[in-house]
């Protein structure tokens, strides 16, 4: 596990050294690989899928017009997930803008569920979706950006304590007690599911 953490980093660091040299293939493969990351971090901010759509390209683009200013390339994912959070922020600011400047319509939980049904995961029903989005949606923000990175973008403890910069003790102890208020929260789903 410690070699996949080290090939894992040693890659990220290798793709911003290669973007920063000018190699915009490297950056590419950045964001292939943190886009769904960058997409569920956004999404457990904003309730509509293309404008957490617009939020990942624009904290991307922010990303890669800044990665001069990254101090340690091995924290990337971490680096790139303040954008992320950033990013939504200047989108509600802009919304807000907009629904006093000239009445727009918020979206809804319900309309991201509608919007998002073809990549719901095999054996969930839209409410049990429902469900889960909003019980990860009311945890506190770190907890809530861990379980992100942990089950959007693929990454392990190890790794997520990596690109936190935290040491991995913590970022084990902070997911338990992630895991714990999901268990309480997802408790109802879990016995109907049982039943």
């Amino acid at each position: 596990m410690i070699d996949q953490l080290k090939r894992t980093t040693i890659r990220d660091e290798q793709l911003v050294r290669a973007t920063l040299r000018g190699d915009t293939s490297a950056f590419g493969a950045i964001v292939e690989r943190y886009w769904n990351m960058v997409v569920a971090l956004a999404l457990t901010k904003i309730a509509d899928p293309a404008e957490a759509e617009d939020v990942a390209q624009e904290s991307f683009l922010k990303a890669y017009s800044q990665l001069h200013t990254l101090r340690n390339p091995s924290r990337f994912a971490g680096w790139l997930s303040k954008i992320a959070i950033q990013q939504c922020a200047n989108s509600f600011r802009r919304t807000a803008r907009c629904k006093t400047a000239f009445g727009c319509k918020a979206t809804s939980l319900e309309e991201l569920e509608r919007q998002t049904a073809q990549t719901n995961p095999p054996g969930l029903t839209e409410s049990e979706i429902h469900f889960v989005r909003r019980a990860v949606s009311r945890m506190p923000e770190k907890f809530r950006q861990l379980i992100i990175m942990r089950f959007a973008a693929g990454l392990s403890a190890a790794q997520i304590a990596e690109q936190l910069g935290k040491r991995p003790g913590t970022v084990r102890v902070w997911l338990h007690r992630a895991y714990k208020i999901l268990r309480k929260d997802l408790a109802p789903l879990l016995e109907e599911v049982e039943s």
